[in-house]
């Protein structure tokens, strides 16, 4: 509220004289902007109970916007956003005890990531410049933003969102850097500020005077940079073949791309989780830059568990202690040796995770060999390319075309269509049923029908119709035929169809189709006696038995000849017939 009151009340422009007890404003103006309104709101910052009642709806609406984001990576369990919820003791200090402007910088970027997520990447650019605007820290989400935009959208879209993002900066710090600009980004972006040991979390193991050497700070900047570059380079958009392949695709062969919620959203929380572990010194409100990123970066590998018996519970028995870690040392006040060194424990097991973890990607697969052929069919068609100025140079084949011409005029004629001759509906129709009677008459003239042992109408020579949904299409027209022929009969019960009459047995013929042969004809010839029918089909059958071929030794066929039985008791008389067949 000092530093606000310097800026509203005496009109104080410069930078550098703007400040109060806690020390000078070493944030961007944004900061000044929001803390301006809660200065009106909170009657110049004496009502510090309202400024805690506006500080926890911020610290719900960073809730919902995190879960909001959660549930869009679909990767985490439902009982973590309950730890999420109920934990953070520090969280909830930084946010309604302390009102740091840390959660507010962090309640912006969360919009942000939502809006990016959805694809809104205009809108996500103005919450993630605003976010800027009140503090520093968000610019270490920028390297996973710059390759996000470049993969998802064109050259020149990329470069207007990346204006915007500038344009806010220096609209919202304008006032400023009118009067004095030098001041304002020395004391705004500040990077070679220099941290009291006192109130240093991560760095309580080391002495004094080596945490405050340059050198120091300039190994962490180096380490920092390499260690982000390699992470980036195998870590980020795996799925996409990785950050390199991706780049390249888009760089020099211009496919642009989808990162997808997950590789989006991995790639910005390890980027700043890279900058936290390398960071040159950590204030207890600076726990708010990851506290709600942590349980993703852990269960970012969580699979779908479609019932509870296949939760992987092994996983809860170490990640939520880790968490429980985190959090221990993020709670011990004044800080340790032990708590510093447990907290760069806890982010090397975080890293180690993310790296054993790794999803494969789809390049992967692939062999050396199948890589080492691709090659040389690259280089085969770009030789090609050069020679001919296209892959597959274009070759006439005039014989192959006036064959292909032939065919096409000699199908037409087998259709009896006249080549280039426009016909009505009527002609269409009388042709059709023209060739559908040629084609029922040689399907008749072909096949005859007969009953099975279960009264089902047979095709004979084709395969028994019992599965239609599997007929192949002359099964189907035979399906078709019987029942045509069955609807004939039902129509006209007192005559036998002419097909039914010149039936023939053929040679495999068993008990059954016996049967079924006996009945069909004593239904439909009446016979003065029951031995001149049986005599007739001992007719028949001798008669089928000598159209077939003659074999030069009919001695051994008599041997080998089978016998067939075939009985039927009528209801009638009790009258059992039998049939001898050679």
């Amino acid at each position: 509220m000092q530093q606000v009151e310097c800026y509203v009340n005496k009109g104080i422009l410069n930078y550098t004289q703007i400040g109060g007890d806690t020390g000078p404003c070493v944030y961007p103006a944004g900061h000044l902007f929001v803390f301006r309104l809660l200065h009106f709101f909170t009657s110049s910052g004496r009502n510090i109970r309202a400024a805690q009642h506006i500080f926890q709806g911020f610290y719900m609406f960073n809730l919902f916007m995190v879960f909001r984001i959660l549930h869009k990576t679909m990767r985490i369990p439902p009982i973590v956003l309950l730890l999420v919820s109920i934990t953070g003791y520090r969280i909830h200090s930084i946010f309604v005890l302390r009102l740091f402007n840390d959660p507010l910088a962090m309640m912006l970027f969360y919009v942000a990531m939502d809006r990016f997520l959805e694809q809104k990447w205009l809108v996500g650019c103005v919450f993630y410049s605003l976010a800027v605007s009140i503090k520093m820290n968000v610019l270490l989400f920028a390297p996973a933003l710059f390759f996000t935009l470049l993969l998802n959208n064109s050259y020149m879209a990329t470069l207007g969102y990346l204006t915007v993002c500038g344009l806010i900066q220096l609209y919202v710090g304008g006032p400023f850097l009118l009067y004095d600009w030098k001041s304002y980004l020395q004391q705004s972006f500040d990077l070679g500020r220099v941290f009291m040991f006192k109130w240093t979390v991560n760095w309580r193991f080391l002495p004094e005077e080596f945490f405050l050497d340059k050198r120091f700070h300039a190994a962490l900047l180096v380490g920092h940079l390499t260690f982000l570059a390699v992470f980036a380079s195998y870590m980020w958009f795996r799925r996409l073949n990785g950050l390199r392949t991706s780049v390249y695709l888009r760089l020099f062969e211009g496919i642009t791309t989808t990162t997808g919620a997950v590789e989006t959203y991995y790639a910005f929380c390890t980027s700043n989780l890279i900058g936290i572990a390398f960071s040159r010194s950590l204030h207890y409100q600076f726990y708010s830059w990851y506290f709600h990123q942590i349980p993703f970066l852990l269960f970012c590998d969580y699979p779908h568990v479609a019932s509870v018996s296949t939760i992987p519970w092994r996983q809860f028995l170490w990640k939520v202690p880790l968490l429980a870690a985190v959090e221990l040392s993020w709670n011990v006040y004044p800080s340790t040796w032990w708590s510093s060194a447990l907290l760069h424990v806890c982010h090397v097991i975080i890293f180690w995770h993310l790296i054993v973890t790794r999803p494969a990607r789809p390049g992967d697969s692939v062999s050396r060999e199948t890589l080492r052929r691709l090659e040389q069919r690259q280089k085969m068609l770009e030789q090609e390319l050069r020679e001919h100025g296209q892959v597959v140079p274009k070759f006439k084949f005039p014989a192959f075309l006036e064959e292909q011409q032939e065919e096409q005029v000699d199908v037409r004629k087998r259709m009896k269509q006249p080549i280039g001759e426009k016909r009505t509906k009527k002609q269409l129709d009388a042709e059709f049923e023209t060739y559908f009677e040629e084609q029922m008459d040689g399907f008749r003239e072909e096949h005859t029908i007969y009953y099975t042992h279960d009264g089902k109408p047979q095709v004979s020579g084709l395969a028994p119709l019992d599965k239609p949904e599997k007929m192949k299409m002359h099964e189907k027209v035979a399906a078709l035929y019987t029942q045509a022929l069955k609807l004939q009969a039902q129509l006209n019960p007192n005559e036998t169809p002419t097909t039914w009459k010149s039936f023939k047995f053929p040679k495999n013929a068993d008990k059954n189709l016996l049967e079924s042969y006996l009945k069909l004809h004593g239904a439909g010839a009446q016979q003065d006696s029951e031995e001149s029918e049986i005599s007739s089909a001992e007719e028949e059958a001798s008669d089928d038995e000598n159209s077939g071929e003659e074999e030069p030794n009919t001695e051994k066929i008599e041997q080998n000849s089978c016998k067939a039985e075939a009985s039927e008791q009528e209801s009638n008389g009790g009258v059992r017939r039998r049939i001898l067949v050679d």
